[in-house]
């Protein structure tokens, strides 16, 4: 099955440099330069991870800090036939160094500020060749699978891939994508490649959107780190490996779904990202397979937005350990339904580990969005209430391997939660406009978990708080 594959990528490449070789008009060269930095304060409780059990033997205290996050996007000879786009993020915690030896993510935030600490988050070439339907990009690109409510949860993040786009008349558009976003060709990492082949199908009347995708994807059996599990702190690759056994052979997964919304004449909007999907991880204990239906209602007033969500996602059965976890598989999970639980992107949301992702619960939530009652102030909450739809026999009888139990779900409450567990989570955000591109912003956030002693042998749980006090300048 690995094998039968690089025809596809050898297409992607055909097709993305014969669009290069279009006949093109030359242009001077232009850069425009656009981004945002922020500068702010946040208190929480304990560390960036909100609230951890006592497992973890780590006590929590309450954490004050301040920081700032700086991206900037180069845009080069933009709205042109062959353009380039360069997007670069700067993390930094004052009095901090988190990185190696001064260099990486989280460094240079101590005295003297020494530390090299840009990240590239997307590099690529964009290409769209005048009187021509198709439009492509190469490089490191944003990619996503169709979505409507907080993000993509199979795959939503930055990987090294070509896209190609054709568009068939005003209302339809198709697009393919390979992409890999794992490859550690080291002496000990063996067999840690991953390669994604996506296609999508978009029919897009008035003011609806309908998509259906499917994507495959072939790795290697080592792709979940060495120990296994070692990749799960990167969340790179957080929702192949299932915490039950070790891949073996050649590993494979596949996802299909649909993402569709409707606006209706009363103002009323429908939301819906249904999708499945099953991964084969050479034995059946270290396979997994499963659904997520997620669905929103929003009702647009004059001032304001009022909507109810829900989602269900399928979990673990008593029997995961040995036919194969019932948790959907996924890829990346950078979603973003809150700021505080499920976080997107930046350091401001501060919640990298807290409830992970959507897989095996199900969740009730109501929302008010864009409040606006003045021209200069907005404001929006969020209240969620989650169950978890996991066997609890799967924690209780100690299935996980050691490793996973050891550096993440009992250490942290809510990235698992079984049929006894359940948690609330409340979130909110204000915006005061200051001036044309200064904005100021408070983010409060507050989550309350309840786990069952007989499952988890103990209840000692510790409620999360977050408050961030922020500056946002656009130019």
């Amino acid at each position: 099955m690995r094998n039968a594959y690089p025809l596809a990528q050898t297409v992607c490449c055909v097709v993305f440099t014969a669009l290069i070789c279009f006949p093109l008009p030359t242009y001077a060269l232009k850069v425009r330069p656009s981004g945002t930095l922020q500068v702010f304060t946040q208190w929480s409780t304990g560390s960036t991870l909100g609230f951890q059990s006592p497992f973890s033997e780590l006590e929590i205290n309450n954490n004050f800090r301040a920081a700032h996050y700086f991206q900037i996007q180069l845009d080069i000879n933009p709205n042109e036939p062959v353009s380039a786009t360069a997007l670069m993020e700067i993390d930094t915690y004052w009095g901090v160094d988190d990185g190696d030896n001064g260099y990486g993510e989280f460094s240079g935030g101590q005295i003297s500020s020494g530390g090299a600490n840009v990240q590239t988050s997307q590099l690529f070439m964009h290409v769209e060749p005048e009187d021509s339907n198709c439009i492509g990009r190469a490089g490191l690109i944003s990619v996503h699978m169709p979505n409507q409510i907080g993000g993509s949860i199979i795959l939503d993040d930055t990987v090294g891939a070509i896209a190609l786009a054709y568009r068939f008349s005003d209302t339809l558009n198709g697009s393919v994508t390979w992409g890999r976003p794992y490859d550690r060709p080291n002496t000990t990492f063996t067999q840690q490649t991953m390669d994604l082949y996506a296609t999508s199908f978009t029919y897009a009347p008035n003011d609806q959107l309908y998509t259906l995708y499917a994507m495959y994807s072939d790795f290697g059996k080592n792709v979940a780190g060495t120990p296994p599990g070692s990749a799960w702190v990167d969340g790179g690759n957080i929702g192949i490996w299932n915490g039950f056994a070790d891949f073996s052979g050649a590993p494979w997964a596949f996802w299909a779904g649909f993402s569709g919304k409707y606006h209706s004449p009363s103002d009323l909007v429908f939301k819906s990202d249904l999708m499945w999907g099953t991964l084969y991880g050479g034995n059946d204990p270290a396979s997994r397979q499963g659904a997520v239906l997620l669905g929103e209602i929003d009702w647009l007033l004059h001032n304001y937005t009022v909507g109810i969500l829900g989602w269900w996602a399928s979990g673990d059965n008593a029997t995961a350990y040995e036919n194969g976890a019932g948790r959907m598989p996924f890829v990346s999970n950078q979603w973003g339904l809150t700021d505080f639980g499920y976080y997107r992107t930046a350091l401001t949301t501060e919640s990298s580990l807290i409830l992970q992702d959507a897989t095996g619960r199900w969740t009730l939530g109501l929302l008010v969005d864009d409040l606006s009652l003045i021209d200069f102030f907005t404001s929006s909450i969020k209240l969620l209430y989650m169950r978890g739809t996991n066997s609890p026999s799967i924690v209780k009888n100690n299935r996980f391997s050691p490793a996973l139990l050891q550096g993440g779900y009992r250490n942290y409450w809510g990235t698992y939660l079984t049929t006894q567990d359940w948690l609330i989570e409340l979130d909110t955000e204000s915006t005061l406009k200051l001036t044309e591109r200064l904005n100021l912003i408070l983010r409060l956030g507050y989550i309350h978990i309840e786990v069952d002693p007989e499952v988890w042998g103990t209840s000692d749980t510790r409620d999360a708080y977050r408050a961030v006090f922020l500056f946002d300048y656009e130019f």
